[in-house]
């Protein structure tokens, strides 16, 4: 199957005016009866550079408001700021009457600029610790059929063997909050609205160290394009951090297999009944 040609089916957008799209969210992009978030902020990413004059969304800020259900969308983009080089506006999802999601972001033209490149961040030590091929494709439904979300089964994904959570008996001390694997949108390399995508294609990773802890909604998310990857698969890293009165951030960073380092993320989620479920007070 061709996962990039059907991503980008599902994130198209009908323009209805200037300013204004129109759309119907893909159900195979969803977790439960909720579009993924990265999978919204995929389509908000599209319809901002398809009304601001520079090319590449570099880094957007996604607030998720209300719930969106796969009923049509307006998507509504307000400019904010434009200059020479870069290019600024907020885009909201409607439904109902009600804004769902909003984001702001900043463009430029990332295949025109330059200038100097220093300090950057390389690949995980993980990354070099264990035989790629030891690698396990993320799918739980072994726990219960149905399980591992919708949006999961539209790419190729397999993580590190110590992420592994729904294969093990226990959780808790001597677990990582942290997932790494590799992932692979199959027909083509990876374009902007894909890096937005991915940049929240990982289940919260404290799963890792806590096991099941039912849903877990993300509040905002921001991400950050350093770059186009080079090749088709990349590699993603995201470690939960903080977690403070259920409220916990969770950081990704995702190189191509050249070592490039093409996209970050930073996420705020909730773990709901915390204290019920992590016997925390």
């Amino acid at each position: 199957m061709n996962h990039f040609l059907q991503f980008q089916k599902a994130i198209s957008i009908e323009q209805k005016s200037d300013n204004l799209f129109e759309f119907t969210p893909d159900k195979k992009y969803s977790v439960g009866a909720t579009p993924n978030g990265g999978y919204l902020a995929a389509i908000m990413h599209k319809a901002l550079v398809s009304v601001l004059p520079h090319s590449c969304s570099i880094n957007s800020n996604v607030w998720y408001l209300d719930r969106t259900d796969h009923q049509p969308v307006d998507i509504k983009v307000t400019p904010i700021r434009i200059s020479k080089g870069t290019s600024v506006g907020d885009v909201e999802l409607i439904q109902g009457g009600k804004i769902t999601c909003k984001m702001t972001g900043i463009c430029t033209d990332l295949d025109k600029i330059s200038g100097y490149s220093d300090l950057q961040t390389p690949l995980p030590r993980i990354f070099h610790e264990s035989n790629h091929d030891s690698y396990v494709p993320m799918n739980y439904d072994s726990l219960q059929k149905g399980f591992t979300p919708e949006f999961v089964k539209q790419l190729s994904l397999s993580v590190h063997p110590d992420h592994v959570w729904w294969s093990r008996d226990s959780h808790g001390e001597g677990y990582d909050a942290r997932c790494s694997g590799f992932v692979e949108l199959e027909g083509d390399l990876p374009d902007q609205f894909a890096l937005s995508y991915l940049a929240d294609i990982l289940p919260p990773v404290v799963t890792n160290k806590y096991g099941p802890l039912g849903w877990i909604p993300t509040l905002t998310l921001t991400t950050s394009i350093k770059q186009l990857p080079t090749t088709q698969k990349v590699f993603i890293d995201a470690i939960a951090t903080d977690l403070n009165k259920g409220y916990f951030e969770q950081n990704l960073s995702m190189w191509d297999l050249n070592e490039n380092l093409v996209a970050t993320s930073k996420q705020i989620a909730k773990v709901l009944k915390s204290n019920e479920r992590l016997g925390k007070n």
